[in-house]
């Protein structure tokens, strides 16, 4: 199975061995998986070789999810930690995020679902470290080229337009400042337009952003802090744009007054598509809320290769007896060759496959169900999977 965002490290914390070997199961069929028996020892692992992601139960015996949580964040850790809960366990999960976890699933839940939000928790990380990595990258930039070209103004005017950044130095007396040609080029100043002010400056933000500015600015004065803060502008020519500003607080001296000296950058870009994986996880979560489906994938060839927990709650079947053509025994022995020679037929011509077929449940009994399933591609044109459902018909 090719790996998704491959070298990742994964930590699963349980004190059940069933649930922790299920876990690991699943998630080591894609990346490295340490595991963990209780809070104290996660946080050694933590200690010792931090993961990517760590999967905690929240309801373990002495030291629980929360408590795990808490120290995690209370050490600055900033690995993103997926809760499992029970279902009856709301308040629990709704504590867990407000201590800081990324997420929660819900026991009980099958492995395309778990393995969806650790991918989807996985590539959250991954971005959120490549934005660190670029802005401190910028940073250094900035440092370099200031030190640098600070007297040559023509010379640090081409550099910030190569690096994307636009430098600023604001009074906290006068509230006037001095930009940059590239600090108006990012926020949609002319550069005929007035002298630089902080009221002029608000102009630009979006109006929903103003209060959050204003108060930026009122802890940058009162507090002599340094400026971290994300924000909307309505740029002149490209409309909503999002900015990232930061600057470090220089105290008095006897020649100059209290300033802010900074930088901005546009994160636009960075900002649609962390949207974008929003909305996907989102759309994701309604479909999963709206479908009463046993959801399964198969290898290019129509072997089941992953567990499919729904199959075993509905047949009785273990994975060892559903997996490759095993889930053929479950059905109806007059079904059996009907609807292997639909699936076989699909395999070859890779168009989607529909049966219906007599399925045998659990109690003995069998239920008739209709099972659809559709052919993933690779950018080449080969089957890479196939996804499908198995639904109840209903008479």
């Amino acid at each position: 199975m090719r790996p998704i965002l491959p070298g990742s490290k994964i930590l699963v914390v349980d004190d059940n061995a069933d649930i922790r070997d299920y876990l690991q199961r699943i998630l080591s069929q894609r990346w490295r998986v340490e595991v963990a028996n209780n809070g104290e020892q996660a946080v050694r692992c933590i200690i010792n070789n931090p993961p990517d992601l760590v999967v905690t139960d929240m309801n373990m015996a002495g030291s629980d999810g929360l408590a795990l949580l808490r120290e995690i964040r209370a050490n600055r850790h900033a690995i993103p930690i997926l809760m499992l809960t029970s279902l009856f366990d709301e308040e629990t999960a709704v504590n867990g995020l407000f201590e800081g976890a990324n997420d929660f699933i819900v026991e009980p839940f099958g492995a395309r679902e778990l393995m969806t939000r650790v991918v989807a928790q996985l590539e959250v990380n991954r971005i959120q470290e490549y934005n660190r990595q670029a802005i401190l990258a910028s940073e250094e930039r900035y440092c370099q080229l200031y030190d640098t070209l600070q007297h040559k103004s023509e010379q640090l005017a081409f550099a910030q337009r190569a690096a994307g950044i636009g430098l600023w130095s604001y009074d906290l007396k006068t509230h006037t400042g001095f930009v940059t040609s590239e600090w108006r080029h990012l926020m949609g100043y002319k550069e005929e337009d007035e002298s630089w002010s902080f009221a002029k400056f608000l102009e630009c933000v979006h109006p929903d952003d103003r209060k959050l500015i204003k108060a930026a600015h009122w802890r940058a004065i009162n507090s002599e802090s340094g400026l971290d803060i994300e924000f909307r502008i309505n740029h002149t020519e490209k409309g909503e744009q999002w900015i990232l500003a930061r600057a470090q607080y220089i105290p008095q001296s006897d020649s100059n007054a209290a300033r802010l000296l900074g930088y901005t950058i546009n994160i636009t870009e960075r900002k649609q598509f962390e949207e974008g994986l929003r909305l996907s996880q989102e759309r994701y979560n309604c479909l999963k809320m709206v479908t009463a489906a046993i959801v399964w994938t198969a290898a290019p060839d129509g072997r089941i290769i992953e567990d499919v927990p729904m199959w075993e709650a509905f047949t009785g079947q273990t994975p060892a007896e559903y997996k490759g053509y095993g889930w053929l025994n479950a059905l109806h022995p007059d079904d059996r060759d009907p609807t292997l020679s639909l699936w076989i037929d699909a395999l070859e011509i890779k168009h989607p496959m529909e049966a219906l077929f007599r399925l045998r449940l659990r109690d003995g009994t069998y239920q008739e169900m209709l099972s659809v399933g559709l052919p993933v591609f690779d950018l080449n044109g080969n089957v890479w999977e196939w996804v499908g459902t198995v639904t109840e018909v209903r008479g």
